[in-house]
């Protein structure tokens, strides 16, 4: 049988890849741990769709090893959005809007993810862990780091319009961020 001394020495080693990963950064191994406790590791082959469009969301995933493609399914055909690796996670907009899936992700390698169980992780929320506070700070970073990449590639895209066009979208993207600011109500 392991004393508390020893187990408390061991926990670190099994949490201690997991610092690497953003949405850990700032949490201690035992923090670490106790998200880890709700979670799932899977092994999905290549080609495993992962979940779909409407889909129920009942979590999000963290990319252990290999890729994942994030698309966005319309009529017919898929735009990708993003190809994701290591230490990557997906599904957590979903996660945190408490919506169903809006995007289709695929394993494009063999790759292994663990999966965080939705309803255990809203069950640390709300019984006031820090340790899931944390992490929903972290993914909220995240988020707005991916929200400002968006915008600027987006205006990237309206300075190479034509003069007349530009002011026209520029305008448009200016009404658009007034209704997202103070508009709209969550």
């Amino acid at each position: 049988m392991t004393s508390p001394k020893q187990s408390k020495r061991v926990e670190p080693r099994k949490t201690e890849r997991f610092h690497q990963i953003p949405i850990f950064s700032n949490l201690s191994g035992q923090e670490v741990g106790r998200v880890l406790q709700n979670t799932k590791e899977h092994l999905l082959p290549k080609g495993s769709v992962i979940f779909q469009p409407n889909d129920p969301n009942d979590g999000f995933y963290i990319i252990l090893d290999g890729k994942v493609e994030i698309t966005l399914p319309a009529g017919g055909d898929e735009t990708s959005i993003a190809t994701l690796s290591n230490r990557s996670i997906f599904g957590e907009m979903s996660f945190i809007a408490k919506r169903a899936r809006s995007m289709k992700a695929v394993a494009v390698e063999e790759t292994r993810v663990n999966k965080v169980d939705g309803v255990a992780f809203q069950t640390m929320l709300d019984k006031g862990d820090v340790a899931a506070y944390k992490v929903v700070h972290n993914i909220a970073i995240l988020i707005a780091g991916r929200l400002r990449m968006v915008e600027d590639e987006l205006l990237r895209t309206i300075e190479q319009l034509a003069p007349e066009r530009k002011a026209t979208k520029l305008a448009e993207m200016q009404e658009f961020r007034q209704t997202l600011y103070k508009d709209w109500s969550f």
